[in-house]
């Protein structure tokens, strides 16, 4: 019976990362232009000293909010003035998405 316990408990752990997904963010940035990628929404993180917080990613684009500012929806292939900073959403591939930020 001891044995269970551990194994009940990786069972529920293992449950519970396939119903959040995974999430994980890098960029780099050079001369104030950023590269950012983002898997998994609902993430917020700081790039070059702005918090930037990606809420949703569809196959269409992103929702994301930037110093502050109030969630705004930016399609692939287009830009937008988000919290005092541009971002321009470049690809999206299933929950991964990659933007600049300038």
């Amino acid at each position: 019976m001891l044995r269970s316990v551990p194994i009940v408990a990786g069972l529920t752990l293992g449950a519970a990362l396939l119903v959040t997904g995974c999430q994980s963010n890098s960029y780099s940035c050079r001369n104030g232009q950023c590269h950012v990628t983002v898997s998994g929404a609902g993430q917020t993180m700081e790039v070059n000293n702005v918090n930037v917080t990606v809420s949703a990613i569809t196959a269409e684009g992103m929702t994301v909010s930037a110093g502050g500012s109030a969630p705004t929806t930016i399609a692939v292939g287009e830009s937008a003035q988000v919290g005092g900073v541009t971002i321009e959403v470049t690809s999206v591939e299933g929950e991964k998405v990659k933007f600049d930020l300038s």
